[in-house]
């Protein structure tokens, strides 16, 4: 037997999880078995059906663009989050339904980023962003190759642009149920 080899006696865990050994070298083990061991995430299935989605600023200049109120319910999606015109500047291309009002260094771009719908829930979408997006600490949109980034049932963290913004959101998704008021499950998914 040459060194890497793997006997029948050989106690060497094939498997460990977490630091536990699994199984034993010398077993035959099936991709569908190794999957059994692992920890199960229960998931709903979301096609289908209605979400309530909530933004709430995080940040000073974020919450200043609710004001007086604490968040915003968005009533419609695709909900679309740009950077108001400077002076001299062309209007976005899509029309926004957030105007942020960002200054130079620009972190927001006038046609930054989209919460939209999609058939196993709801997403952000960088619209072609310079500086990019953050979601939930996966930066989307500008030099990234990545356009697009699930949001979970419940709290998500949204950063227009870099790290550095001044705009940080929490987006609230709720999953609603069949035959339920709107506010109830909002109100059950969101707390401060």
């Amino acid at each position: 037997m040459r060194r890497g080899d793997v006997g029948l006696d050989d106690e060497r865990p094939l498997v460990t999880l977490g630091g536990r050994r699994l199984l034993p070298a010398a077993q035959y083990v099936t991709r569908d078995e190794l999957m059994d061991l692992l920890p199960q995430r229960r998931e709903e299935a979301t096609e289908g059906r209605a979400f309530d989605v909530v933004l709430v600023g995080l940040t000073p200049a974020a919450a200043a663009v609710f004001f007086p109120a604490r968040d915003l319910r968005l009533t419609h999606l695709p909900f679309r989050v740009g950077r108001r015109p400077v002076a001299g500047e062309a209007q976005p291309i899509e029309m926004n339904d957030l105007q942020l009002s960002d200054t130079m260094p620009f972190n927001v771009s006038r046609d930054h980023f989209a919460i939209e719908r999609v058939p196993d829930g709801v997403q952000v979408r960088d619209r072609g962003s310079h500086v990019g997006t953050i979601v939930n600490g996966v930066r989307i949109g500008g030099h990234h190759h990545v356009a697009t980034a699930p949001l979970a049932v419940g709290e998500n963290e949204v950063v227009v642009g870099s790290p550095m913004s001044p705009f940080r959101f929490r987006v609230v998704v709720a999953l609603r149920q069949p035959n339920s008021c709107p506010d109830q499950e909002l109100h059950s998914a969101y707390r401060d």
